[in-house]
């Protein structure tokens, strides 16, 4: 092999490392959390948080309430058993009665209201959790896609550094250096294919001149446009 047709060979196995190494870098950033993920996850704990506000003071006013009910039920029965006959200790127990059922009564239209909204909040955190396992499980789907494909990806970079290796030890210094120079410069194509008598890396139409010594093969030979090592195949 030639020394250009050896640096053409060199540039396919780092334009393949480019694109490997590039789709690693996609695939890290891929399988960290959205802000869509992120977003749902935390809308979904703050309907939670509000459902178990509701939950607790619905479980409050639930006692508050038994509590009466059953302070009102004792007088109640201490009203009306026989045991007091005194007309004012009656009198002052039906009033303790009246206003025990009173309280009980006005804690109970309070705790139908805070049921309401419980239900209402309810509602919203089952819709945030639904959401949030859509895009939990399209989240995981894809990351599982991704992690595949690394597991893929980092041996075939593996056999490509390598292979990069082999290759490198092929070229002379002075060769390398050039590749080297114009990979930087040229966004990674150092050696460009002449096709028609045109440097495929420019476009451009080569002198005579610089035709016959890349098709001689002798040294490297430069397209005069774009400084690209040329090959004519």
């Amino acid at each position: 092999m030639t020394a250009v047709t050896e640096l053409f060979a060199l540039q396919e196995i780092d334009l393949a490392l480019d694109r490997a190494r590039t789709r690693l870098v996609e695939i890290e950033e891929g399988i960290q959390e959205t802000e869509e993920r992120a977003a749902a996850r935390q809308a979904k704990a703050e309907k939670e948080e509000v459902l178990a506000g509701f939950r607790a003071r619905q479980k409050d006013l639930e006692w508050e309430v038994d509590e009466v009910r059953s302070k009102a039920s004792e007088m109640e029965a201490k009203l009306y058993g026989g045991t007091v006959r005194n007309p004012k200790e009656l009198s002052d127990l039906d009033a303790d009665v009246r206003s025990l059922k009173a309280q009980a009564a006005k804690r109970e239209d309070v705790l139908l209201a805070l049921m309401e909204e419980a239900e209402a909040a309810d509602a919203e955190y089952r819709g945030a959790e639904a959401e949030y396992l859509r895009i939990e499980s399209a989240w995981q789907a894809n990351r599982a896609g991704l992690l595949s494909e690394r597991a893929e990806l980092e041996p075939e970079v593996e056999r490509l550094e390598a292979q990069r290796g082999q290759q490198i030890a092929e070229i002379g210094r002075a060769a390398l250096g050039l590749y080297q120079l114009l990979r930087e410069r040229r966004g990674g194509q150092a050696v460009a294919r002449v096709d028609r008598g045109m440097c495929q890396g420019c476009r451009i139409s080569l002198p005579m001149s610089v035709l016959q010594k890349a098709r001689a093969g002798v040294g490297l030979v430069q397209c005069v446009s774009c400084e690209r090592i040329l090959l004519v195949m």
